[in-house]
This record gives structure tokens, C-alpha cells and sequence, in this order.
């Protein structure tokens, strides 16, 4: 394996724009080629140090280019994923190949090692994918993330999460809720409920919630219904707040 470099900012921010937050696989091209490229998975854990691998897969019937970079990356209080230098000082990242030729029908494997010099660390690995075709003949362009997490041996503790504020937009039906990580580990909501009465909303989506980091997240809310109660699941513990009345951030 070699060291990789820090990619273009230009294709990071293409994957920042199409994607508001992590968890979820960003893609730029024709809806016809989504389908057809996929990265498995797209998001990793592990502790303190990664020894692994990811799947870039093509289904096409045509060969298809790849070239790869490393990036940091920060998430905003609303969760949009911003570019980031990767401080490759602290953190370390070698991959096995930086571009590629995937044949048709087949699945290329990217092996990858990283490590980092303090816990907890991220930085996405970044596909860019050519030779996609659409069905009128176009060429297009389709970045793949694979997210990577290099978590802290010690996890996040309930006492280190504080649910600051809730806000309940009627207008769009989404019940909004503030939440507050202060202390030095990384941990993951796995999902967000309301509830009032005998009404439960559906699960927000899961998200990481980064040290000493204010986050906002939504569920979805029946219009006229005041929320009662808001529940956040973690892998180790739930955190169960009552409220009283929604409020305002």
C-alpha cells in the first residue's frame, strides 16, 4: 500500500453538495446510472485503527474508470457536510490502489489501512467513477463516498449528552430537537422519536453526533399536536425527556 494524497477541492465540494449530511450515499449522475454503481459500505467503524476494505461495484455492461482521493470533512449544526483539509500530520491513510479500471459486470476491492494520532478521527474516501453512459449516449461523472470513523476506545456517555431545544414547525410538520454533545467522544444517534399520547412519530434518521457539537435533527409531527416527549436512542443508553411545551432555538 502508499500513502494517498489530498484530492481537488472541486471534487470535494461536489460531494458536499449532494449530500446535506453523512449516512447516506452521495451520487452525481444520471438517474438511469445510479442504479448501476454502487459503493459496499458506504460508511465504517472502527476503533482507533482500521485495517479494511470497501466493494466498488459495476453492473453496466461497460467498463468503467475510477480514481480515488482522501478527504476530511466537518458537519454543521444542521448536518451538511462541509470540505475539510485531511491533516495527514495526524491522520494516516494508505490505500492499495488510486485508480482502477473496473470491468463490466465485476467488483473491484479497495484495501485501506488508517490511523490517526488521537481519537476519535474521520475522512471519507472519495470515488469518482467515469465510463457511465446514459441511454441517450451522454457520459456522466458519479462520486462515491465511503466514510470512515476511527472511534475512541472509551464510548459515549449519557451524561454527555444534553437535548437543548425543540422546535415544532407546524407549516412543514416537522418537529425539530437540539442536541448537545459535551464531552471529547464520538457516538451515534441511532434514531429520534417523538411522542404524545397514543401518537408516535416515525424515526428520524440516524446520525453521529462529534464531540463537544451542537446538532439539530427532525422528526415528523402531526400539525396541532403538542409533543409530550422525546426519545434518543444511542447504542448504549436512550436518553427519555419530558417536555413540557415545544420552545424555540
Amino acid at each position: 500500500m502508499r500513502s494517498c494524497p489530498v484530492g481537488s477541492p472541486s471534487l470535494w465540494r461536489m460531494v458536499r453538495r449532494a449530500s446535506r449530511a453523512l449516512g447516506t450515499v452521495a451520487c452525481l449522475a444520471a438517474p438511469c446510472a445510479l442504479a448501476a454503481q454502487t459503493v459496499s459500505p458506504p460508511i465504517a467503524e472502527y476503533q482507533e485503527r482500521a485495517r479494511s476494505s470497501f466493494q466498488l461495484i459495476n453492473t453496466t455492461i461497460f467498463p468503467l474508470n475510477a480514481v480515488l482521493e482522501v478527504h476530511g470533512f466537518t458537519v454543521t449544526e444542521q448536518g451538511e457536510v462541509l470540505e475539510a483539509p485531511l491533516d495527514t500530520s495526524k491522520v494516516r491513510v494508505k490505500l492499495s490502489a488510486m485508480s482502477f479500471r473496473i470491468p463490466a459486470k465485476q467488483t473491484y476491492t479497495v484495501f485501506y489501512e488508517a490511523s490517526a494520532d488521537s481519537m476519535p478521527a474521520w475522512f471519507n474516501i472519495v470515488s469518482a467513477i467515469t465510463g457511465a453512459k446514459t441511454e441517450s449516449g451522454l457520459n456522466v461523472r458519479i462520486l462515491l463516498p465511503h466514510v470512515v470513523y476511527l472511534n475512541q476506545k472509551a464510548p459515549l456517555r449519557k451524561e454527555q449528552v444534553v437535548l437543548r431545544a425543540i422546535a415544532l414547525d407546524s407549516a412543514s410538520g416537522k418537529l425539530r430537537v437540539q442536541l448537545e454533545n459535551l464531552g471529547p467522544n464520538l457516538g451515534r444517534v441511532q434514531q429520534v422519536t417523538a411522542a404524545a399520547g397514543k401518537t408516535t412519530s416515525p424515526p428520524g434518521a440516524g446520525f453521529p453526533l462529534f464531540p463537544h457539537m451542537v446538532r439539530w435533527t427532525e422528526v415528523e409531527w402531526p400539525e396541532g399536536v403538542a409533543p409530550e416527549r422525546v426519545t434518543v436512542r444511542f447504542a448504549r443508553f436512550t436518553m427519555d425527556t419530558v417536555l413540557s411545551a415545544p420552545g424555540s432555538p
